[in-house]
C-alpha cells in the first residue's frame, strides 16, 4: 500500500468510527434512523455499495443498492428519510435533475499527491506558493512520525491553468511531465519542490469543476447533502467544511421537527442559499484571493517584504470577506455555538 492509499484507508476507518458515534448521538437525542434498530460501532457504515435509486411512499423512503463492480443487487435500506451524500457523481441528484448537464470547468487542472518528507519550517506550516499561471502549489502535513526517521505524510496540490481536461475521475493517475516543469526552478532553502513532488508515491489528476446551484434539494422524504447538493471548487477546504455545516443543520432540523418531511424543508431553507453563495464566491473571489491580488500587483516578480506589496489591513479585509460568505466568520459562529 503506497502512502496515498494508506492515507485514504486511514481516513476511511476514522470516518466509519466518527459516523458511528454521530449515529449513536442522534439515537440518544431521539432522532430515528431507519425502521430497524440502528447498528452501532464499525457496522454502522457499509462500503462496497452503489446506490442506484431512491423510492418513497407516504410513510418511508427506500434506497436501492448494487455492487458497483458486478451490478449484483444488494439489500435495500428503508427509513423515515434518505439523505443522499453520494458526492460529485451523485446518482440521486441525477435522478431528480436528469438534464442538468456536465460539471462546469474552471479552466484549472489539479494534480495531487502525498509525500513522505522530513518536517520543514514549523513542522505544521501550511504553504501556498504562486498563482495558477504558471502554477499554484498548496502544501501541508497530514500525519506526524510515520517512520523511524521522524518523517511526515505531507499532502500537496498543484493547480495550473489548462484549456483542456479529461472527464473527471478521482482515481486517474497523473504524470509528472504534465505539470512539474512549471515548478522546475522552485528551490527554496526550506524545500526543494521538484524533489519533494518527485518523491511522492503516486500522483492523481482531476479538473477543478463545480455545478450551478440547484433550485431545491428536498423531494418528500429525500434530500441531498455535501457534494451531491452543492459541488464547488475545492478552495478553502469548503468541499468538506460546507458538508459539515450541512450535517449540523440537518441534525438540528430532524431533532426539532417531529415531521420528517418538514425537517428536510427547514434544513434546505437554511443551507441551500448559503451554499449557493459559496459556490459562486469560489468562482469570483476565492479564499486564496490574497495570492491572486499579490500576483496581480507584482506581475509574479520576487519581492522581499509582503508589506511593500499589500497592507495588513487589505490582507485582513480579503480574508474576512470570504469568511463571511463561507459562514465561518467569528460573529456568525458565536450565534451558532
Amino acid at each position: 500500500m503506497n502512502a496515498l492509499a494508506a492515507h485514504h484507508h486511514l481516513a476511511a476507518l476514522r470516518f466509519k468510527r466518527f459516523a458511528a458515534r454521530r449515529i449513536d448521538e442522534m439515537r440518544r437525542t431521539g432522532v430515528r434512523i431507519g425502521t430497524r434498530a440502528t447498528p452501532s460501532g464499525d457496522d454502522a457504515v457499509g462500503a462496497g455499495t452503489r446506490n442506484e435509486r431512491i423510492e418513497q411512499d407516504d410513510s418511508s423512503a427506500t434506497a436501492r443498492f448494487e455492487n458497483p463492480t458486478t451490478r449484483e443487487k444488494l439489500p435495500s435500506q428503508t427509513g423515515l428519510v434518505v439523505i443522499a451524500c453520494d458526492g460529485m457523481h451523485s446518482v440521486i441528484r441525477k435522478q431528480f435533475f436528469p438534464n442538468e448537464g456536465p460539471p462546469r470547468y474552471s479552466g484549472i487542472n489539479m494534480w495531487r499527491g502525498v509525500t513522505r518528507w522530513k518536517p520543514f519550517l514549523s513542522g505544521a506550516s501550511m504553504i501556498r506558493v504562486g498563482w495558477h499561471h504558471p502554477a499554484k502549489l498548496l502544501i501541508y502535513p497530514i500525519r506526524n512520525n510515520i517512520d523511524a526517521e521522524g518523517r511526515q505524510l505531507v499532502n500537496w496540490v498543484c493547480d495550473i491553468e489548462t484549456p483542456q481536461y479529461q472527464a473527471r475521475d478521482w482515481n486517474r493517475r497523473g504524470r509528472l511531465e504534465d505539470f512539474l516543469p512549471a515548478m522546475a526552478d522552485w528551490h527554496f532553502d526550506w524545500l526543494d519542490v521538484p524533489q519533494f513532488i518527485s518523491s511522492s508515491d503516486a500522483v492523481l489528476e482531476y479538473p477543478m469543476v463545480d455545478q450551478d446551484p440547484l433550485p431545491r434539494w428536498s423531494f418528500g422524504r429525500l434530500t441531498l447533502l455535501g457534494d451531491a447538493a452543492h459541488p464547488m471548487y475545492p478552495r478553502g477546504a469548503n468541499g468538506a467544511a460546507q458538508a459539515i455545516l450541512d450535517c449540523r443543520a440537518l441534525a438540528n432540523a430532524l431533532s426539532a421537527n417531529a415531521d420528517s418531511i418538514e425537517a428536510l424543508k427547514v434544513y434546505e431553507a437554511m443551507r441551500l442559499p448559503e451554499t449557493g453563495e459559496v459556490v459562486l464566491a469560489n468562482r469570483k473571489a476565492p479564499p486564496d484571493a490574497i495570492l491572486q491580488e499579490v500576483y496581480r500587483r507584482t506581475g509574479d516578480k520576487p519581492f522581499k517584504n509582503i508589506d511593500d506589496v499589500i497592507s495588513r489591513e487589505e490582507l485582513i479585509a480579503l480574508s474576512e470577506s470570504y469568511k463571511r460568505v463561507a459562514g465561518y466568520d467569528k460573529e456568525r459562529l458565536k450565534t451558532r455555538a
